[in-house]
């Protein structure tokens, strides 16, 4: 007899519906799988023809195969036993073929048919939704995670042999029912006070965070790049309901870990400088998540950026200008989202001390050039905001006053994110960052005043700017107009004033600094 079930496979961070085709006729006894099954999923046969001789119905010796469709893709998770092993009880017609319609189906089997949990269940669930399935059934410890997805019924399961109890009518899987964990607080002992001085930082860190910019930070060691780049999580707002599932759906995927709640806090990720292209950018075998996208809708973090490899510093580029990293492999591809900001710190020669004013840089001209050259120019020209940090004067470090706390600096981005929130309502874009050029958005939405044209177009000539450099320009004024409360309007073009204080943030590292 044939019969049909639903689950789905993974592919990067994304699901796509699978039929489980299952046939039961007379024949050598044997179970055989197909449609380009690969890593785990190739001993789904042994697990599922141990699991069902434990479900406690007796199945007939028959020549049984179960095809995967769309048989042309490849799938590799575990999570497809249980949804293979339904289709055979159908097939074998233990319960019903009717029962499995409008059913998705997730869950890895152990060989006493027991049921665990498999990486990517929200994923499944989420394309379940996508495909107009209203029921999923999955393990019992990973149903929180399934519930996280609006408009789904998700019903707990321990073994199949529930799950078959339930086909056949003779029990009932009462269903999951979903609570929101609220969002785990914030570290109360970073905080920006911490940050004396350093004022130029604190704004580029500020306008950063509101406007959805990248941000470098570079000076000698020790004047307080990573100490200023690590409180910068606590000055961002909690995710939507939209980015929330995003990134919950990246890092379960990733981390293969059950989620009991959508992660609300932004991700914050700093990888080691000796991270591998396929670490930082994606890749493995099944193809997995990168540092990338980890970091989608929140921050990536890299201090000493001249020390991470080449191709590593330029693979970035894509990214930072499409939101999304493609990954080829001989074995596929796939694209990941990676819409992350990047933040980054870097001294500004090997020693660290040129232009230091009270330590004595011992690098030659030679090196300094090639160190900073580490850094490439159309890399540098994906970065919003470039700014020095200077040592304060000898006895000033600790006579400053402690800064201005988070607290105070978050009311003033949330303010700046409404006004921008409201610009945008109508548009795919979020912040000021992300607003193209095409169809002249960038000037209808960063409208400037006729003297802030002006002074963009003298900047451009003087400082020799690529056109991408000035729309930078544009955006990050935009933002810092958005933060003053002296705008009142955010339908206001933005003043000359703003247009000068942008440029002043961006202040790249040069050999001949001193």
């Amino acid at each position: 007899m044939l019969s049909r079930s639903y689950c789905a496979g993974l592919c990067g961070v994304d699901g796509y519906l699978v039929t489980v085709e299952a046939d039961a006729r007379m024949g050598l006894p044997g179970l055989t799988v197909v449609g380009q099954t690969s890593g785990a999923l190739t001993e789904a046969r042994e697990r599922v023809r141990s699991a069902l001789a434990h479900c406690g119905h007796a199945i007939r010796p028959r020549r049984q195969v179960v095809n995967l469709a769309p048989a042309d893709r490849r799938k590799d998770s575990p999570g497809m036993d249980l949804a293979i092993a339904c289709a055979l009880l159908a097939a074998h017609e233990i319960v019903a073929v009717e029962r499995l319609e409008g059913i998705v189906l997730w869950g890895e089997l152990a060989l006493d048919g027991s049921l665990r949990p498999a990486a990517g269940t929200l994923v499944v669930a989420d394309c379940a939704r996508r495909n107009g399935f209203q029921t999923i059934v999955v393990p019992r410890a990973a149903a929180p995670e399934a519930a996280l997805v609006d408009g789904l019924r998700v019903l707990p399961a321990t073994s199949l042999a529930e799950v078959a109890a339930h086909l056949r009518g003779e029990a009932t899987l009462e269903p999951h029912l979903r609570g929101e964990a609220e969002p785990p607080p914030l570290d109360d002992e970073i905080d920006m006070a911490d940050v004396r001085g350093l004022a130029l930082g604190r704004l580029g860190v500020e306008a950063m965070v509101a406007g959805g910019h990248n941000l470098l930070l570079h000076g000698p060691p020790g004047v307080g790049k990573t100490m200023l780049a690590r409180r910068a999580a606590a000055l961002f707002p909690a995710l939507d309901d939209e980015a929330a599932l995003e990134v919950t759906k990246i890092h379960g995927v990733a981390a293969g870990a059950v989620a009991s709640a959508l992660r609300r806090r932004v991700p914050i990720r700093m990888p080691h400088h000796t991270v591998s292209v396929a670490g930082l950018l994606g890749g493995g075998r099944p193809l997995r998540p990168g540092e990338v996208s980890l970091a989608h809708r929140g921050v990536l973090f890299l201090d000493e950026l001249p020390e991470f490899s080449r191709a590593c510093l330029e693979g970035l580029r894509e990214p930072m200008e499409a939101g999304e990293v493609s990954v080829v492999r001989a074995h596929g591809a796939v694209t990941l989202p990676a819409r992350f900001q990047l933040l980054a710190a870097m001294n500004p020669c090997p020693c660290g001390f040129l232009g230091h004013p009270r330590r004595a840089c011992v690098c030659s001209p030679p090196t300094v050039a090639r160190y900073l050259a580490r850094v490439s120019g159309p890399l540098l020209d994906r970065v919003d905001l470039v700014i020095p940090i200077a040592p304060a004067p000898e006895g000033l470090e600790l006579a400053a006053e402690p800064g201005e706390p988070s607290e105070r600096i978050r009311q003033r981005v949330g303010r700046a994110r409404q006004r921008q929130a409201e610009r945008l309502a109508d548009t795919p874009w979020r912040t000021n960052a992300e607003v193209p050029v095409r169809g002249g958005a960038l000037q209808r939405l960063c409208a400037l005043t006729p003297p802030a044209e002006r002074l963009l177009e003298e900047l451009a000539g003087r400082r020799q700017l690529s056109p991408r450099a000035q729309h930078r320009l544009r955006r990050v004024s935009r933002t810092l107009a958005d933060l003053s409360p002296e705008v009142d309007d955010w339908r206001d073009p933005v003043p000359e004033l703003f247009v000068a204080e942008a440029a002043h943030l961006y202040r790249a590292p040069r050999p001949g600094d001193a």
